[in-house]
């Protein structure tokens, strides 16, 4: 068994209703509001009589759940990076020479 709650996105608040504002422009946000953050919505809805100008803003109220998240294309791996390793020179002093000079 499923069981979806939705939370207000403010304040984790349970219940909470979607709302969803849309401009003529194109721009939509979509929100989960309890009713103390909806308040400003619900007023401007009363204001309007619930029915937006024909041009003007739209607001749509959701009570169902909202659509699953798309899945994201799993991530690219990086290219391994190529380590030089650098070898250090030998160094070697004037008597480690002459000491192995003597032994051969």
């Amino acid at each position: 068994m499923k069981l979806q709650v939705t939370a207000c996105d403010i304040d984790r608040a349970v219940p909470a209703q979607t709302y969803t504002i849309e401009v003529q422009d194109g721009r939509k946000v979509t929100k989960d509001l309890c009713a103390s953050h909806a308040a400003p919505i619900e007023a401007l809805l009363a204001e309007l009589g619930e029915v937006a100008p024909e041009g003007e803003a739209a607001v749509h109220i959701e009570s169902a759940a909202k659509p699953a998240p798309r899945k994201r294309a799993p991530a690219k791996k990086a290219a391994a990076k190529k380590t030089a390793t650098r070898r250090r020179p030998n160094i070697t002093s004037l008597a480690e020479i002459e000491a192995s000079k003597k032994k051969t």
